[in-house]
């Protein structure tokens, strides 16, 4: 299980995720196909669905994310705001172009929608920037178990060498956005609204997705025990 609580980068301000994101975006990943051994039939109908609609979720222009950004800093919030999540939008747009190779690979078309993404989109246009961020961090946290079981699904290095990439990015981005959330003036609901957006979400995600999540050795308490722990963490760094 991860454990961001006590990471040196629990101290950084906008400016200090700024110079992060600028240096990460210098040490893009390259996968490497070279000794990629071809996926199994079965298997492929097991982990491509699920990465086609996290290929989907993980690319946005963030247009509506930028504009509620703006009405953010407009009414006082910190200008440093506005290019640190651009620069947050650009790496997962790098994280949809990993699995975007990944499928291309095997020739998987892109999904033209998802019902995941679709949820995670009507969640964030429920309200200003609060919810959005709120919704963006539950996705994150997601995330984290979703790319330890498809790393875990098989011996494919291009896979894991992607879903490593993805988990060491998603950690500081849940640090990231739950510094932003302990800048909103948490109120006394938020805890309760938190936990009820993630576990409506873990169950559409179950429900969808459970398979290469059992593949991966996630039983539905393991599956829910890890994510509710990880929102527990992010609560409390939300809360200093």
């Amino acid at each position: 299980m991860v454990s961001f609580t006590q990471s040196d980068l629990n101290q950084f301000q906008y400016r200090d995720w700024i110079s992060y994101f600028q240096e990460n975006d210098t040490k893009r990943l390259k996968i490497d196909f070279s000794e990629e051994i071809p996926l199994a039939e079965d298997l492929q109908k097991i982990v491509f669905p699920s990465i086609r609609a996290f290929q989907k979720g993980e690319g946005s222009d963030g247009r509506f994310l930028l504009d509620t950004v703006d009405r953010y800093i407009k009414n006082g919030g910190p200008a440093e705001y506005r290019q640190a999540m651009l620069l947050f939008i650009k790496e997962e747009n790098w994280h949809s172009a990993y699995l975007k190779a990944y499928m291309d690979h095997y020739r998987i078309p892109s999904a033209k929608r998802s019902f995941l993404d679709a949820v995670f989109r009507k969640l964030r246009h429920m309200g200003g920037i609060k919810c959005e961020v709120t919704v963006l961090v539950t996705a994150e946290i997601i995330a984290l178990t979703y790319y330890d079981a498809l790393s875990n699904c098989s011996d494919s290095k291009a896979l894991k060498q992607i879903c490593r990439q993805m988990l060491d990015d998603e950690v500081p981005h849940i640090i990231f956005q739950s510094y932003t959330l302990s800048r909103l003036k948490p109120g006394g609901s938020d805890r309760f609204f938190r936990r009820l957006i993630m576990n409506i979400t873990l169950l559409f995600v179950w429900w969808a997705f459970h398979k290469p999540y059992q593949k991966g050795g996630y039983g539905f308490l393991r599956f829910m025990k890890e994510n509710n722990e990880n929102l527990r963490q992010s609560i409390l760094l939300s809360q200093r």
